[in-house]
């Protein structure tokens, strides 16, 4: 991996890679399949799933899960789980229902600020401002765990709020919600899924190891699982090609040729679109939100006009032609291509048109100065563009876009800061102008990146803020059938065209190379390793340590 998990609790891990090492350590309510057909995800427990399944999903379906089955009211105002009575944690205690409710007060805690509180969203007492969570979140027994909301929701979209991890009360209950981003339990998760951690060297490695006693999903074929954290591109791909490794995320396609022919035996696999890579830039007045909470328009980023020049102002098309190729493709929302039945093919991305950008510029008042860089009431238009540590493709894009937007007047300073600063200055909302990526969710809901609620969307790291955005995804939420939200998500999709909050760059088809001892392995639009615990290692083969 490139980077360190940032917290191995999914109530707050917010990174790519915290999620795939959380993901095996804490166990699931229900396991979701993704039609590629119709771009909708499936949702599967043990004696039930929601739609019929793909071939894959039938597979899958053998797969544990928390949840026996789940059945939704009438009214559409409630759902009930049936959970199973025979999982306990890693520690002998048992895991029920209450685990769960206590886990949603977490995720809703706004002093602990999970990244996920817009799951919550439809719970009763939230469209009053405060979740009454003795309403929203019924237990009457271990194994019985009902959810109530305060209007009707549809079954797919309350599978996906109310499916949220747990993690277990009896080792957490303890710890004050203003101390729970430090506790130390952070670092020694207690869980129930197929590996458990062993060891976490910071920058360096995480080990997991298999559970014995986990049954759901099963423990992990493979005893022993290392992370290893190498930043830079050229060492990982070495020691994929030397057999160091047994996979490697995001191989670029001009190393595949000679990835295959290794003395290794390598096999690349891709699966897309899920990921882009975008330029974010800040709508609001940083300095004055965290003064006193004031929503003042960015001084550089605060007019929808200059945005829409910088779009136009950046090559995107050369940086997939020199970088991705046939594995770039120009992106205009965060609503993937794959989705097929909400993706707007009207909306054609912003071309390449840097005399547009600088009539864009003028029209704001951004005149060139006498040194070149233009300028606007006294201010230069000069800012710092940041991006994580590790990441060759964001260097190699993050240049292109520093030349493109010099040529028409504007300064822009690169700075590289290691990944796990990086991200928690996003969080905290300490950057004007960064490039970073997204893997999106596959149940479209989107105002923990958007909503105009900057204390809830954790993930609006721009403060971006449209009225008709928040109004366009609770319509589309009230639709009981998720195509029937179609109309609501071409209306956004052009509005996040016309405003351009950040710039979407392009979609990644993502690539992976696997060493061929490794066997079993399915990549998956829903993660590279989402049945890890399917694999298994050709004995006769051997790697280097």
């Amino acid at each position: 991996m490139l980077g360190d998990a940032n917290y191995l609790n999914p109530v707050i891990g917010a990174s790519v890679t915290s999620g795939n090492v959380y993901g095996l350590i804490y166990p699931g309510l229900i396991q979701s399949d993704f039609d590629t057909t119709t771009g909708l995800l499936n949702f599967i427990a043990v004696e039930k799933s929601l739609l019929p399944l793909t071939n894959s999903g039938l597979k899958d379906q053998k797969r544990s899960a928390i949840a026996r089955s789940w059945s939704m009211a009438d009214d559409n105002l409630s759902i009930t789980y049936t959970l199973r009575d025979d999982i306990t944690w890693n520690d002998g205690t048992p895991l029920t229902a209450h685990d769960f409710r206590f886990s949603y007060e977490l995720y809703g805690n706004p002093v602990i600020a999970s990244p996920r509180q817009q799951y919550l969203a439809e719970l009763v007492g939230a469209d009053k401002g405060a979740i009454d969570f003795d309403r929203a979140i019924v237990v009457p027994d271990d194994t019985t765990l009902v959810f109530h909301f305060y209007k009707p929701v549809s079954e797919r979209l309350a599978l996906f709020h109310t499916s949220l991890t747990p993690v277990p009360k009896h080792i957490w209950e303890a710890v004050p919600p203003a101390e729970f981003r430090q506790s130390g339990l952070n670092q020694t998760p207690l869980g129930a899924g197929p590996y458990t951690l062993t060891s976490w060297q910071k920058q360096q490695q995480i080990l997991l190891e298999s559970n014995p006693l986990c049954r759901l999903p099963k423990p992990g074929n493979i005893k022993r699982i290392m992370f290893r954290i190498v930043p830079d591109y050229t060492v990982r791909l070495t020691q994929l090609q030397t057999g160091v490794v047994d996979v490697v995320e995001n191989i670029k396609p001009e190393d595949f040729s000679g990835l295959e022919s290794a003395s290794a035996d390598i096999d690349i696999k891709s699966v897309g679109l899920r990921v882009y890579d975008y330029v974010g830039w800040s709508n609001i007045d940083q300095e004055a939100y965290h003064r006193d909470g004031s929503l003042l328009p960015h001084p550089l980023f605060g007019s929808a006009d200059v945005r829409r020049a910088l779009t136009l102002a950046i090559d995107r098309q050369s940086i997939i032609d020199g970088y991705l190729g046939p594995y770039g493709v120009i992106c205009s929302s965060d609503i993937s291509p794959s989705i097929r039945w909400a993706y707007n093919n009207d909306v054609r991305p912003y071309g390449y048109d840097p005399n547009e950008a600088v009539r864009l510029l003028e029209q704001e008042g951004w005149v060139p100065g006498p040194d070149g860089i233009r300028q606007k009431d006294g201010r230069k238009f000069s800012f710092a563009l940041y991006t994580n540590a590790g990441n060759s493709r964001r260097n190699f894009a993050s240049v292109i876009i520093q030349q493109n937007l010099r040529e028409i007047g504007i300064e822009c300073r690169l700075e590289v800061q290691e990944s796990n600063v990086f991200f928690e200055n996003l969080r905290l909302r300490k950057l004007d102008a960064w490039m970073a990526g997204w893997s999106i969710g596959l149940e479209i809901d989107p105002l923990d990146g958007w909503g105009s609620d900057l204390e809830k969307s954790r993930f609006n790291f721009t403060g971006y803020r449209n009225s008709r955005i928040d109004e366009l995804c609770m319509l589309a939420k009230e639709e009981l059938d998720p195509v029937d939200a179609r109309p609501y998500w071409m209306e956004y999709q052009e509005i996040l065209h016309r405003d351009q909050p950040t710039t979407f760059l392009y979609w990644i088809k993502e690539t992976q190379g696997f060493n061929r001892r490794v066997e079993g392995e399915e990549v998956n639009i829903l993660s590279t390793f989402y049945n890890i615990d399917d694999w298994t290692l050709n004995p006769s083969a051997t790697v280097s340590q």
